[in-house]
């Protein structure tokens, strides 16, 4: 454990030193000592966090179940206004999790960028972005408190932002990311809202605004008891987080921004879509866990959110060209499939499949890049063709990919998928299943398309490009290869009971992740209907309970380790019909785009066909729909307030000032001419008067009778004309 505590703190660090370094030297290491330098220094802390994560994840398995828990305290409390924060990280199972899949797929796609980006002028600034990408969701999973995690969460969408509009002077490019930035700021105002609501009512109810995930968990009775304008508090926190969990991993209406993500460099496509941005939605939910245990109706929400996602973004994959436009519906689709799980309560089978659909997606991503660079940057499949005679490994590390996400027995995304479906029938509702089932039909079928476009029949590409076209170097087709092994075995760490396995990765959740044994509202019902039981209880002093998770049903309280009704041949059933499913629509595949391709073209060739296909090929319009409905109207109204501002508001200020000037020099005039002629005037009256008086001082005798016989006749003629 000891280790553990000094070891962990240096998982992000190293990766943030990495991004500083070659962010304020990059140029100058690249100027002097060349491209493979730079992609090493680059390519070596997230190795070296790899290498502690693997050390770590090792050392706490060695610890008792009791143990798994540490919290490893950096700073003590920092104090801003009435907010305490202690700067903690958290490690124990799901973050081991995480940090594996971060560090080791990470350090992976930074190797395998070294070759993608050959020759970049950028080469030095986009390991530094990737470096302080990982940092920033590292940071995200540590965190032992809501305020790590959401700074970590703010890091890595300013990266994606970065990332995606890498080659900025592309104006594609530099659209894409403000695309995305933009609607992660949508999605991350509802995560901020949450955020606030539990730091209020944290101080409101405890007088301390402790937000650790421990404090969190142990007051979570007392917030279940707190409304919020008439509304339940945990459904309105619990709906404020997931609103940001559909910005970060591509829920509807969110989603939007994924597939134009494509835009950036394929390592960044990859590192996105696999190992960090995406997965920090699900993660997220996960870390807590314990709110939407007793949050049923935004359980509800999410379910027909996940599902709407998953089959959409599913039958729009169907339908694109772009090699990367249909991974990237792909990883919305599977998101979907991760969401599917967390809303029924099976938080371990959404985790397990984040893990899985991280080693096939990002060994597919890579495995497009490589064909890309290979093809001299051609991404329309429409353009490929044969090409595994030419590239052997990037195109049977693509095909052992494909066989892991349409769920092939014994892969990886045969575990995980079906135990997602498994759970979405027996917890949600088999609606939800129907949903899912259809929608792993669908996506073994564009999956396959994908394949057979790409690596076999004739090539489509022109003969210039065809006799060019060869595998990549070692470092870039190695990790795609290492990824792919990966993406064939992993699934057996959750081998289920009903095929003779242990559950092993649930059991190692266990300690922190609870999955709930029957369907969110249930489980919401027992659990008030056993607190209320508790209570009469102790009040009663009726029943001690010496130990055991306590349940309630309606004949009263059991233990939780009661022995659950056996559903074995029904899983059975279900898994048998899921796998015959994605061989049915593989082979259709195969038949449309292989065997019988006249076969395709003549029912594509109908009014009804072409119709849906064009549907689906403009992704529903979603993209047109916001433009028109919400964009549109938002760029007038501003277009219309910046006209206000220059015509009238602007008329205004100038016609005050031209007034203004006007008054001036109407004063100025006034002040000129008038005022001192009157003032000039005065003051020669009054010189003019001052000297007639004074003449009348002169002492001269003849002057004196004068002045006096004029006044006297002057007052004379003054009194009869006042007596008449």
């Amino acid at each position: 454990m000891s280790y553990i505590q000094s070891a962990i703190p240096f998982v992000p660090i190293l990766p943030l030193l990495g991004a500083l370094i070659l962010g304020l030297l990059g140029k100058k290491i690249y100027t002097k000592f060349g491209e493979n330098v730079t992609g090493i220094l680059g390519c070596t802390m997230p190795f070296a966090s790899a290498v502690i994560a693997v050390t770590s994840f090792i050392t706490l398995n060695g610890l008792d179940v009791s143990e798994r828990v540490i919290r490893i305290s950096m700073t003590h409390w920092v104090s801003v206004a009435d907010l305490q924060l202690q700067w903690t990280f958290r490690y124990d199972p799901l973050s081991a999790v995480m940090l594996l899949v971060v560090t080791i797929i990470g350090t992976l796609i930074h190797i395998y960028g070294m070759g993608y980006m050959h020759d970049d002028r950028s080469f030095s600034r986009f390991f530094a972005y990737m470096n302080l990408f990982l940092a920033s969701m590292l940071m995200l999973v540590l965190g032992d408190n809501i305020v790590i995690m959401f700074l970590g969460w703010e890091g890595v969408g300013l990266c994606s932002y970065l990332l995606i509009g890498f080659w900025f002077t592309e104006e594609q490019n530099a659209i894409a990311g403000k695309k995305a930035f933009i609607v992660n700021r949508i999605g991350d105002l509802g995560f901020l809202t949450g955020i606030l609501l539990v730091a209020f009512f944290s101080m409101k109810l405890f007088g301390s605004t402790d937000l650790s995930f421990t404090q969190l968990q142990s007051r979570i009775d007392v917030f279940a008891q707190q409304t919020f304008f008439g509304f339940p508090l945990l459904e309105v926190i619990a709906i404020c987080f997931f609103i940001g969990a559909m910005g970060k991993s591509a829920q509807i209406p969110l989603y939007v921004w994924l597939p134009d993500a494509m835009a950036g460099p394929t390592p960044v496509s990859a590192l996105i879509h696999a190992a960090t941005m995406v997965t920090a939605g699900v993660y997220m939910m996960g870390r807590v866990f314990f709110l939407y245990t007793l949050a049923p109706h935004a359980l509800g929400f999410i379910s027909l959110i996940a599902a709407l996602t998953c089959f959409f973004s599913a039958t729009i994959g169907m339908a694109q060209f772009d090699i990367k436009k249909v991974l990237a519906y792909s990883t919305v689709s599977q998101l979907g499939y991760m969401f599917l799980a967390m809303s029924v309560g099976a938080f371990s089978a959404g985790i397990f499949h984040l893990l899985t659909h991280a080693a096939f997606k990002a060994a597919l991503f890579m495995a497009s890049g490589s064909v890309i660079v290979a093809l001299h940057h051609k991404q329309d499949m429409r353009e490929m063709g044969g090409l595994l005679k030419k590239m052997p490994v990037t195109g049977y590390s693509f095909i052992a990919a494909t066989l892991a996400i349409m769920g092939f027995p014994l892969t990886s995304g045969f575990f995980s998928k079906d135990e997602i479906l498994w759970k979405a029938f027996i917890q949600g509702s088999p609606l939800l299943w129907l949903v899912g089932f259809v929608a792993a039909g669908i996506t073994s079928f564009y999956m396959w398309r994908l394949v057979f476009m790409t690596f076999f029949g004739e090539t489509r590409a022109n003969k210039h490009t065809w006799d060019h076209c060869k595998e990549q170097p070692k470092r870039t087709v190695v990790p795609i290869a290492i990824l792919a092994v990966a993406a064939l075995t992993i699934g057996f760490w959750n081998v289920p009971h009903f095929l003779g396995g242990h559950s092993n990765f649930s059991s190692f959740l266990d300690p922190v992740v609870h999955d709930l044994s029957s369907s969110p509202m249930e489980n919401f019902n027992k659990i008030q209907l056993a607190q209320k039981t508790e209570h009469v209880s102790n009040t009663e002093n009726a029943m001690k309970p010496e130990s055991g998770h306590q349940v309630a049903t309606e004949h009263g309280v059991e233990s939780g380790h009661a022995v659950q009704e056996d559903h074995t041949a029904l899983e059975w059933g279900l898994m048998i019909a899921s796998v015959a499913w994605t061989f049915f629509t593989g082979f259709l595949a195969y038949i449309f785009y292989m065997r019988y391709p006249k076969a395709r073209e003549q029912i594509m060739s109908g009014a009804v066909a072409q119709k849906i296909f064009m549907v689906l090929n403009n992704k529903y319009f979603v993209d047109e729909f916001y433009e028109a409905v919400v964009i549109t109207p938002i760029r007038k109204t501003f277009d219309f307030l910046a006209a206000f501002d220059q015509k009238v508001v602007d008329g205004l200020v100038n016609f005050a000032a031209y007034m203004g000037r006007i008054g001036s020099a109407f004063i100025g005039i006034f002040d000129n001419e008038i005022v001192d002629g009157l003032v000039n005037g005065t003051g020669w009256g009054t010189q003019a008067g001052g000297k007639g008086a004074s003449s009348l001082q002169s002492g001269k005798i003849q002057t004196i009778i004068a002045s006096s016989l004029i006044i006297f006749i002057i007052i004379v003629a003054s009194v009869v004309l006042f007596l008449r």
